[in-house]
């Protein structure tokens, strides 16, 4: 039975513009509420934010959790390249929500609408940067705005050496003290040691005003959203966010809607003159690295910075979590995941068919790698895997994903309208959509391992033709974003599988320079340049 409607945050601004303030007051006031909590307690926010990443040492935090889901080194308990992202991510959030509920009974999490025509043409919710905020029902005025930041109570830290004679945060190489407050683009939030705070320090101050960083944002949100102006050769097609959001909700089956993993198996085993498919994790990923610090994929040009430029938390899944806008971002990620649903006729069952069953992102080495409680090379379910740490109130025991499929009848909650909504089977995609004269043939690459970076990268594909008189043309292909943890070689949820695999659409290329073309990846990392001995394979397939 529905009982609570989940709205667009945007929706909820404009209301409050308009006079109708309690909506947007009541939503304010839940978040002021569970970051004011000891951080000790399971509905505090900062307990709450953890259990995706950091702080890895979970018992400091939530010293409830059974001693076998509190490990030294782990990597948190959040699910990527596998089958469960979407509905765990599905019970994270409903948590949140019954602690916000827990401040202000009743109250809803708001998602971002992230390809609604506001954010295209405007960038993020003016809600998400403000400083402070007005909450008159509550009589509060002037408050420090709860969805622009969050400041850490507790340390966290990141001890991926391993050195268990290293035990105060600031021998690790990866912390964050306590007083630590989130950003986001343009700013860096890499605080460590080793020179890393002080070159974040000369970053920083090159952007002091926060007005010009809110508008540094809104225009790399925008750019990421819309995709690349038109050009001669033309940009490919679906180079852009939103492209990437609408053919998700096409993919033709739960798996491969639910993972990048099995997404990319399915495309490379297709024959080339079909259509790619998209997986949700893909433009969630998209959006995390847009928020957290990277420039948009067709004005990304040369290095990145990992200390010398933006690194804002929403950019790599160690802290991500503790920037309030995350919650909103994954509460679209998750109406795009209930409109999938709709779309396929699956808002009551969802199923992995027979003959997925051993298929790519169906294991817990795939990707990601084994979470806590589950062993290597075990086989992922949606009846049987659990969703941990998240119980299911009614059984007391701990949600699988099968228990949070329809969110109206199992959960009590819906979504309010949101862009897609118009959507019909019937405008998926042609198989038959190329132009007479160009390719039908898809780049693949591979060979490019996340443990030779720390932290998320950006892959853009390129070609090359050059005419019998020596002018070359260059062809933007497209891009791919990895989103990852400052280190994944130590991380046990990570290091069972870290090959990157991509694949490119060569629609935009008449077919007749495919063949002459010269193929590159540039690899877009927050680092100076690319590891020593990184080989990427490039093969044309079709």
């Amino acid at each position: 039975m529905t009982t609570g409607i989940r709205r667009s945050i945007y929706v909820l601004q404009q209301e409050y513009a308009e006079g109708n303030t309690k909506p947007l007051e009541d939503v304010l006031y839940a978040w002021r509420g569970i970051q004011r909590l000891d951080p000790h307690e399971w509905n505090s926010f900062f307990a709450l934010g953890g259990l995706h990443g950091e702080p890895f040492l979970l018992r400091r935090a939530v010293d409830r959790l059974p001693p076998e889901d509190t490990y030294a080194y782990w990597g948190g308990y959040c699910n990527h390249g596998n089958i469960l992202f979407p509905t765990w991510h599905r019970a994270y959030l409903y948590c949140l929500e019954k602690a916000l509920q827990s401040v202000v009974p009743g109250v809803t999490l708001p998602f971002w609408d992230e390809t609604d025509d506001h954010s295209r043409h405007n960038g993020v919710p003016a809600i998400f940067t403000r400083p402070t905020v007005d909450l008159p029902s509550y009589g509060l005025m002037g408050i420090p705005n709860p969805l622009r930041s969050f400041t850490l109570p507790i340390s966290v830290s990141d001890n991926y050496w391993g050195d268990q004679n290293a035990n105060a945060d600031e021998a690790h190489p990866y912390y964050k003290r306590a007083g630590y407050t989130t950003v986001r683009y343009p700013l860096s939030g890499l605080v460590g040691n080793f020179g890393d705070s002080e070159l974040t320090y000369a970053h920083n101050q090159k952007y002091p005003d926060q007005n010009t960083n809110d508008t540094l944002l809104n225009n790399n949100i925008m750019a990421w959203l819309n995709g690349p102006e038109p050009t001669d050769p033309p940009p490919p097609e679906g180079a852009s966010l939103y492209a990437s959001y609408r053919a998700c909700l096409f993919a033709p089956n739960y798996a491969v809607f639910s993972n990048t993993t099995s997404a990319a198996a399915w495309n490379a085993d297709i024959p080339p003159d079909q259509p790619m498919v998209v997986s949700l994790e893909e433009p969630h990923n998209d959006l995390h690295l847009a928020v957290g610090g990277f420039d948009a994929p067709q004005i990304a040009a040369g290095s990145m910075g990992l200390v010398s430029g933006s690194n804002g938390d929403m950019g790599e899944n160690n802290t991500s979590s503790f920037d309030p806008i995350f919650f909103f971002h994954h509460c679209n990620i998750d109406r795009m995941f209930w409109l999938w649903q709709k779309l396929h006729g699956q808002t009551t069952t969802l199923e992995v068919s027979d003959d997925m069953t051993d298929y790519p992102g169906t294991s817990s080495n795939d990707l990601q790698g084994p979470t806590p409680g589950v062993p290597p090379g075990t086989q992922l379910t949606l009846d049987g895997t659990a969703l941990k740490p998240f119980k299911n109130p009614r059984t007391s025991k701990p949600y699988v994903s099968t228990a949070c499929v329809d969110i109206e009848n199992q959960l009590g909650y819906t979504y309010g309208p949101g862009s897609f909504d118009d959507l019909s089977i019937d405008d998926q995609p042609s198989a038959a959509a190329v132009e007479p004269g160009f390719s039908a043939r898809k780049l693949m690459v591979r060979g490019i391992d996340r443990a030779l970076f720390q932290g998320s990268f950006l892959l853009t594909a390129h070609a090359t033709v050059t005419d019998d008189g020596g002018k070359a043309k260059e062809y933007y292909l497209g891009y791919h974003s990895v989103l990852s943890r400052y280190s994944v070689s130590s991380c046990a949820n990570c290091r069972a599988h870290l090959e990157v695999i991509a694949h490119f659409s060569l629609k935009n290329m008449p077919e007749d320079e495919v063949d002459r073309a010269i193929f590159t990846v540039k690899v877009h990392h927050r680092g100076s340049v690319l590891p020593a001995g990184l080989k990427i394979v490039l093969r044309v397939r079709g």
